[in-house]
């Protein structure tokens, strides 16, 4: 439990330093009475969470799932685009594979906030698992063609 109360005390502190405890209310009163929490760590985190103040692998977390779904909308928005076009025409070829880069960008950058969020997040239980960012060869490949 030590690094849990190391974590706390580091992101109370970076907060104070940012400034985020300043004029909140009850200001230099005392705690109310604990609800019966079992240490001080609970009593830091509710005031944090009383102040919308989250973890910063919760905020990435957040993050994480805003961005999934642009990362789910660039892959349908391939496979749209590969059963309507035409593969012989070059320009279409060409699109095919922006959108298939596009893909790809967006999947790395997830990419990136979920490996961050997965060496901060408290357990194994709360990992968050990547995008495989070669999805769209796989497919073809599993299909049995080339990607244009």
């Amino acid at each position: 439990m030590f690094w849990l109360d190391r974590l706390v005390e580091e992101r109370i502190r970076e907060a104070q330093e940012a400034g985020a405890f300043r004029n909140l209310t009850g200001e230099g009163r005392p705690l109310p009475p604990d609800d019966g929490s079992p240490s001080e760590v609970w009593a830091a985190h509710r005031i944090l969470k009383k102040n919308g103040l989250l973890p910063d692998w919760l905020q990435l977390r957040k993050e994480i799932y805003t961005e999934r779904a642009l990362v789910r909308q660039a892959w349908d928005e391939y496979w749209r685009a590969a059963e309507e076009f035409d593969r012989s025409d070059p320009g279409n070829v060409a699109i095919l594979r922006r959108l298939a880069w596009r893909y790809r960008e967006l999947a790395r950058a997830v990419n990136k906030k979920i490996d961050l969020h997965n060496l901060r997040c408290p357990s194994l239980g709360h990992e968050l698992v990547r995008f495989p960012e070669d999805m769209i060869e796989r497919e073809w490949r599993r299909r049995g063609e080339s990607p244009p």
